[in-house]
């Protein structure tokens, strides 16, 4: 074999300055024998000695070990101004050594490492995974963004392919193929869904590229995965294709450059050109083309950037949107540090760039986002706050957290104690302001608390916020928000007030249905039957039976009228006692009223007396008589022996007053402000004169409900004067009533049958005679709801009269069984009960009722009706 002659010596010398690498040749036993141009200048002044290099004693020790052979060929020591990777070779009695620095290289690795993490936040922000997979056996490397795609923790390895096609959609797995018999060499993607063990469905866009193994056959595929689906869901709420946007990006978008200071050349790696759209060549760009693709605003930082590093040495880092070929801008964060040569004369910069376009876009988006949102709060005032945990806590209000609690806006928020002394005592505790731990706890905290203004006025707010936490997944801030709810507080209660209220209103609703009912129940036995004997006493012209009876009779009809009293009270207070106003001729009204007060002037020995009266009013007829009949009842009963009672009347424009004077005993001012408060008889009801206490009451609302007013003035020992003044009207009335007779008259004897559905025996035997005796018409009776539409049923009587509450069901489904049978179904039925609340008989009616005749029982108006529907024309004689 033909051996090469040896180099000549001037060329091995050439050699030996021109190698970038640090030469020394030392003796054995390390002393400096020859060293290159390099090292001379590197460590100038130069050393004698191997062991003057070393920069502590550990590489003293080192050094040492490599002279004596103890140790690798190889090491890496700290010398003089940097660390090196040292290899040393005996040449003969000689030492031969290399010297390389690690400095620059772990320059390097640190600027590999802020790579690494710029790529990590552009994953993050650009939501991409990074993934490779074998070919043919599917295992394969998921980064924690993957992971984070398909909501599965990386803890539980990379699922094979598979277990991961087992989530894919099952419309997109077709989409997927991936057996090996379909695999060629080359890049893909494809857009799939992907259902993660929450019921989630996520988009993803991934792109991948399959490289083949030694032997030409797929080996290995890797790609880059993108989570779409605020994209897609974007795109399929707008419904417009087109909004579909490329949102992938290449397998890598990190650019390696370096700038030839000397030549200005720029040469870049594939992946530099790659972002900047261009491409790539061998020979580099020339600078003024490079800067001619940076934004003109941008470039004036560029170049500053560059004078800078030049100025200091250090590295810098700036940002600059450059032009791609197709005319597009992005956005690229660069690092640059400066390479000298061996004389410490600037060569090159040297750079790492990475494109940051999307984490740009997103941080515009998120800065808009904050500006709508801010605009919103504003808008809805809502404050937002914020503390940083620290030494010290950082903490921030917005405006309108001091306009919330009455303040003007200052840059700073208040201290704590001046914060919990804002807030109302009995809400300083669910404060997160009195509890430090819950602040800084973990935890959402949500409540609502009430602030005192400086005003004195105090205001419902409510508190939401959440802990944020840093990588280690602890919390180092919290977020907050702050809202007025006093309007909503305020209307809450008066839901709850009025709730109330209306369970109390119907609870007296209840209360007064069950007393007026328990109330006319007995009422009826005791008025229909006194009623019935004071018919026979009549009969048998026995004078003093029918006295006592008449006696009985008044009794029962106070009572009665105590009753109806308070059920008028309770409707006039809800609102639900209805009027029927008409034209009203005064003096009629009078005249019919006088007649019902004479007995009670007779027995009290008081002379009524009518003055000249006209005009026509509006009113209710019925409800005027009724307080026109109250106002005399208490003249008449209020007054002294031998007293006069006068009515009289004062007509006006718009209105008629009526005035009712006596000459009693008079009123005081006190009495007089307490004279229509309900069951507030003045003290005279320990004087025995009848009354139940609520006749003004009721008089003063019924005028008001007739739009008028009720009025009193009383000198004490000489008397009183009422006056009721009501609307005037032009027009006449169309007819007066008749005043009814005090008993009833037998009807003439008529044929027909009647039955009564009731359980209550008294009340059986009260109706049944009164039928039988003063009509001469059929009755029967039976017990229960059942029966009772049995009985109709069979008998098809002609009227039926049914109790509104049986011990079966009640009146409402008797009426609904006898409407349903086709042989009751025509029958009228009333109903008798002693429920006698308006809503009861307006039910009753609505429900189809003929008619609702309430207990006790009226006998004329009874018989009345019952001459109306057996139409015969009664005549009898008086009794």
């Amino acid at each position: 074999m033909h051996r090469a002659a040896p180099p000549d010596p001037a060329l091995l010398q050439a050699w030996f300055e021109q190698t970038g690498e640090l030469l020394l040749l030392t003796d054995a036993g390390g002393s400096r024998l020859w060293s290159n141009e390099a090292f001379d200048t590197r460590f100038a002044p130069l050393p004698q000695t191997l062991a003057e290099l070393a920069g502590d004693d550990a590489a003293r020790a080192a050094l040492q070990a490599a002279l004596a052979g103890a140790a690798p060929a190889t090491a890496c020591v700290a010398l003089r101004d940097g660390r090196f990777d040292l290899r040393g070779a005996a040449v003969g009695e000689h030492r031969l050594w290399t010297l390389v620095e690690r400095t620059r290289e772990d320059t390097l690795q640190a600027h590999s490492r802020h790579l690494a993490e710029l790529l990590d936040m552009a994953q993050e922000f650009g939501r991409l995974g990074v993934w490779e997979r074998e070919i043919p056996s599917g295992r394969g490397r998921w980064d924690h963004h993957v992971f984070a795609f398909w909501g599965l923790d990386p803890a539980g390895g990379t699922p094979d392919y598979e277990q991961a096609m087992a989530s894919v959609h099952p419309e997109d797995r077709k989409l997927l193929p991936f057996r090996a018999d379909q695999l060629r060499a080359g890049r893909y993607e494809q857009r799939y869904r992907v259902i993660r063990p929450d019921g989630g469905l996520r988009w993803l866009h991934s792109q991948w590229e399959i490289q083949n193994g030694p032997d030409g056959v797929p080996a290995r595929a890797i790609g880059i995965m993108m989570d779409d689906t605020e994209a897609m869901e974007l795109s399929r709420t707008l419904g417009d294709a087109s909004a579909q946007l490329k949102l992938a990006i290449e397998l890598a978008d990190i650019a390696v450059w370096r700038h030839d200071l000397r030549t200005d050349r720029m040469h870049y790696n594939d992946r530099a050109y790659a972002v900047l759209g261009i491409e790539p060549r061998a020979d580099g760009l020339p600078l003024d083309d490079v800067r001619a693709l940076i934004h003109p605003d941008d470039l004036p930082g560029v170049l500053a950037s560059a004078q800078q590093t030049l100025a200091t040495d250090r590295p810098t880092d700036m940002q600059a949107r450059y032009r791609r070929s197709d005319g597009s801008w992005r956005h690229v964060l660069t690092r640059r540090v400066l390479q000298r040569d061996a004389l410490g004369e600037p060569v090159a910069f040297l750079g790492v760039a990475l494109d940051v376009t999307e984490r740009v876009r997103a941080e515009q988006a998120l800065r808009s986002a904050d500006e709508r949102a801010a605009l919103a709060a504003r808008s809805a005032g809502i404050g937002t706050w914020e503390i940083e945990f620290g030494t010290p806590d950082i903490e921030r209000w917005d405006e309108q957290m001091f306009r919330l609690r009455g303040l003007a806006p200052r840059a700073e928020p208040p201290p704590r104690e001046q914060r919990l002394a804002m807030l109302h005592p009995e809400d300083r505790q669910k404060s997160l302001d009195s509890s430090p731990a819950l602040l800084a706890g973990p935890r959402p905290a949500r409540y609502e608390f009430r602030v005192v203004w400086p005003d004195g006025s105090v205001r419902w707010l409510a508190s939401r916020s959440i802990p944020v936490l840093d990588a280690q997944g602890q919390v180092w801030r919290r977020i907050g928000v702050n809202w007025d709810i006093t309007d909503s507080k305020d209307a809450e209660a008066a839901r709850q007030a009025s709730a109330v209220a209306e369970r109390a209103s119907q609870a007296k609703s209840a209360f007064l249905a069950r007393m007026s009912h328990e109330l006319r129940t007995p009422l009826n036995a005791v008025l229909g039957f006194t009623q019935l004997l004071q018919v026979e006493a009549q009969d048998a012209r026995d004078a003093a039976r029918d006295l006592k009876l008449r006696h009985i009779r008044s009794a029962g009809e106070h009572l009665l009228a105590l009753v109806d009293g308070v059920l008028d009270l309770s409707s006039l207070e809800a609102g639900n006692l209805h009027l029927d106003l008409q034209p009203v001729d005064l003096a009629a009204l009078v005249e019919q009223a006088l007649p019902l007060v004479e007995p009670l002037a007779q027995r009290h020995g008081v002379r009524v007396r009518r003055e000249a009266l006209k005009g026509v009013v509006q009113a209710d007829r019925t409800r005027a008589l009724q307080v026109l009949v109250n106002l005399l009842s208490n003249a008449i009963k209020y007054n002294r022996p031998g007293g006069e009672v006068s009515v009289g009347a004062d007509v006006a424009d718009a209105t008629v007053t009526v005035r009712v004077t006596d000459t009693g005993r008079g009123l005081t001012p006190q009495q007089i402000a307490h004279l229509f408060e309900p069951f507030n008889r003045l003290g005279v009801e320990r004087e025995g004169i009848e009354g139940t206490g609520i006749g003004l009451t009721i008089a003063r609302a019924l005028v008001e409900r007739m739009h008028g007013r009720i009025e009193a003035r009383s000198t004490p020992g000489r008397g009183s004067t009422f006056t009721v003044s009501l609307p005037r009207l032009n027009e006449q009335p169309a007819s007066s009533p008749t005043p009814l007779a005090a008993l009833p008259e037998r009807l003439a004897q008529r044929s027909g049958r009647l039955l009564y559905i009731e359980d209550n025996q008294v009340n059986v035997l009260l109706v049944e005679e009164l039928v039988r005796s003063l009509s001469g018409l059929d009755i029967e009776s039976t017990p229960t709801g059942a029966d009772g539409v049995a009985r109709a049923v069979a008998a098809r009587p002609d009227l039926v009269l049914v109790d509104m509450q049986l011990p079966d069901f009640d009146g409402f489904e008797v009426l609904r069984r006898l409407r349903a049978h086709p042989a009751t179904a025509a029958i009228p039925c009333v109903a008798l009960s002693a429920n006698a609340m308006p809503e009861d008989i307006e039910r009753a009616r609505a429900a189809g009722f003929t008619d609702y005749w309430t207990k006790p029982i009226d006998f004329r108006a009874f018989l009345a009706a019952l001459e109306a529907l057996f139409p015969m024309r009664a005549y009898g004689e008086g009794i």
